[in-house]
């Protein structure tokens, strides 16, 4: 843009335009000076601003270039603008979406004589002559030499005072969740841990973009490993923890304990009271301006580098971890499906077609079903298990870490879907199930090999045969081998071989399935008795509503089923197992364990479904009187 081209504009002489940029218009009429000044101003011609500074009209503006990724951008605008006005100053802000373009926006603001700079980056920018006149303001690790002056501070210092503050308080397994642009936190995190010489788990560490993704698998990744604290690195990946927290009934600071990096203003708005590692940015950004605004009336004055350090704010939301669980170690290796339930008037028989009254999906499988009811009962419980790379695999992945389970052992499978069951179910509550096994049928012996670390230390492995019968039997021999008690429910097998036999420590079949692996005629005494001289140490038979028979070589005792009415007798048998394991696993004996389980049982086939049904202690707490009192009578 020249001369000519305002000139052509305003359809006006060359000498005219000059004549009023210059100020030598008297003989000009108001009306066309009006005109060519109009012109100038919208084409930002430079001489314009000439022009003004002559006329003792210049613009007193400052140039703010911020990055649109800038966790506290909003508070940086407000803040420099706050400090230009009290100056007399005007502010034009530049948005950048990264640190290539702020070398453009850098162009644009001088081509708009603004009277300095502050520009949020971490890198140093050419200022084609401006650089004296020039702030920049970060949150980066290492200050670039050729910034004379740079008000700055480092996320990563964050992120190591929230893991020092933790680890004083006894945390030894702390999540950290954060954004990419935030990388940094995860560097102090580090850095810290390594200081206390204790071991980095990446899988306890989760960087996404997206808050749904955080919400839908990072905080359920970091709880899977047992974590005591997160460290949440903004606050709306703390409300995203909240909101998980608060469907799972997991309690702040009981269960676990938060720290959130940044503002917490929405969490305060929502009602949390979170402990906070907050930066005085606000602060920084008005020193940053006023000294900027300084440097523009005293040109000398230049050289500075300040860093601004973080503070925790104490709140109510980080205490001493809990003490461990009472119950010794539990491993459950087997089936993980998604549970297709149509309820019926009647079980159809060939060649019936009916309509479903309804149709429910649930995540379910023997395997996951016993592992969620440990679980929820507080048990110390690790799933082993194969699952499709789908939808269905992620949420049953999801349903074992919300009811506290550990997923070391699962893995996920590109080449078969998730498993699948298909549930009728009467009117009576009584059911069939098809089982299509999907990647279920790829739970192998190397799986087991390759996670035989999730073994250590276990005192029982609750075994389940909707997987592979090779994976099943290496299961069984490793576990004697290691001296862990199995547990196991025969569902889907027709026959056993004896020598595994003698390797069962629980044996808990229906009344079916014993009768299929036990043949001939017999009654269910009679065939308990079999097995116990086949090896197995106890055999315990389910009888639905007649409750449960149990016998070893020392006693022998039937159980009443507790005083529920039935609904859906799915998810029964796995109730059944998955309490008498927790049980048994904090030093309760087997009369006691059994009631529990048979409580624990009657509760869930009250409720439709498997796993939504699976009751948590507190719902079997109510109930503990009526459960001691039967095992005192059989006790006498």
């Amino acid at each position: 843009m020249n001369i000519q081209d305002i000139a052509k504009l305003a359809q006006v002489s060359a000498s005219t335009v000059s004549k009023v940029i210059n100020g030598k218009d008297k003989e000009i009429s108001e009306e066309t000076r009006k005109k060519v000044l109009k012109i100038v101003k919208e084409y930002n011609y430079v001489p314009y601003f000439k022009f003004l500074e002559k006329d003792g009209l210049k613009k007193q503006l400052i140039g703010l270039i911020v990055q649109r990724n800038n966790r506290d951008r909003e508070n940086l605008v407000l803040s420099v603008e706050k400090a230009a006005k009290k100056a007399g100053y005007r502010m034009i802000v530049c948005f950048a979406d990264n640190e290539d373009e702020i070398s453009d926006c850098v162009k644009g603001l001088i081509q708009k004589k603004v009277s300095g700079l502050l520009i949020d980056s971490k890198r140093w920018i050419p200022c084609d002559g401006w650089e004296s006149k020039t702030i920049y303001i970060s949150q980066t690790k290492v200050v670039d030499e050729r910034q004379p002056v740079t008000f700055y501070y480092r996320l990563s210092e964050a992120g190591e005072l929230a893991a020092e503050y933790l680890l004083n308080a006894g945390h030894r397994t702390i999540g950290c969740i954060f954004t990419k642009a935030d990388r940094s936190i995860a560097d102090g995190y580090k850095a810290m841990l390594r200081k206390e010489n204790l071991q980095v788990q990446p899988i306890l560490i989760y960087e996404s973009e997206l808050l749904e993704e955080i919400e839908r698998y990072g905080i359920s990744q970091c709880l899977s490993q047992n974590a005591t604290a997160l460290i949440c690195g903004s606050q709306e990946i703390a409300c995203c923890v909240c909101r998980f927290l608060e469907r799972t009934n997991t309690l702040i600071p009981k269960d676990i304990s938060l720290i959130v990096i940044g503002q917490d203003n929405l969490t305060e708005l929502l009602g949390y009271d979170i402990t906070v590692v907050r930066f005085p940015t606000e602060q920084m950004y008005v020193e940053a301006s006023e000294y900027l605004l300084d440097v523009i009336e005293n040109p000398q004055k230049m050289g500075r580098v300040r860093k601004f350090l973080p503070v925790l704010i104490e709140r109510g939301s980080v205490a001493r971890p809990a003490q461990e669980k009472q119950g010794e170690k539990l491993v459950v290796v087997g089936s993980m499906n998604m549970d297709v339930t149509i309820e019926v008037a009647t079980i159809p028989i060939k060649g019936m077609t009916q309509i479903a009254g309804r149709v429910r999906v649930s995540p379910g499988g023997k395997g996951a079903n016993q592992a969620v009811g440990a679980g929820r009962l507080g048990g110390d419980v690790y799933m082993i298990g194969c699952l499709g790379n789908d939808m269905d695999g992620k949420q049953l992945y999801t349903s074992l870490v919300e009811s506290h389970v550990h997923t070391d052992g699962v893995m996920f499978d590109s080449n078969l879907p998730s498993g699948k069951a298909y549930i009728n179910v009467d009117k009576e509550g009584e059911n069939t199930i098809v089982v299509y096994p999907g990647a279920n049928q790829n739970l192998d012996e190397k799986q087991i090999r390759e996670f035989r670390h999730v073994f250590n230390n276990a005192k029982y492995c609750l075994l389940s045969l909707e997987i592979p019968i090779k994976t099943a039997e290496y299961t069984i021999k490793f576990c004697n081998r290691n001296h862990i008690a199995i547990i196991l429910k025969p569902s889907g097998a027709d026959t056993m071989k004896e020598e595994l036999l003698s390797g069962i420590d629980f044996f808990i079949p229906n009344e079916k399935e014993l009768h299929k692996i036990v043949a001939g005629t017999g009654s269910v005494e009679e065939k308990a008795g079999i097995l116990l001289q086949r090896g197995v140490k106890n055999v315990i038979v389910t009888l639905g509503k007649k409750g449960c028979y149990f016998k070893n070589d020392e006693k022998e005792i039937t159980f009443s089923s507790a005083d529920f009415q039935a609904v859906d007798t799915t998810g029964g048998a796995d109730s059944f197992i998955s309490a008498l394991a927790v049980y048994l696993s904090e030093g309760k004996n087997i009369e006691q364990s059994i009631q529990f389980a048979t409580y624990a049982a009657g509760i869930t086939v009250t409720r439709y479904g498997v796993q939504p049904a699976l009751p948590d202690r507190q719902n079997l707490n109510i109930y503990e009187d009526d459960i001691n009192a039967g095992t005192t009578t059989r006790s006498s």
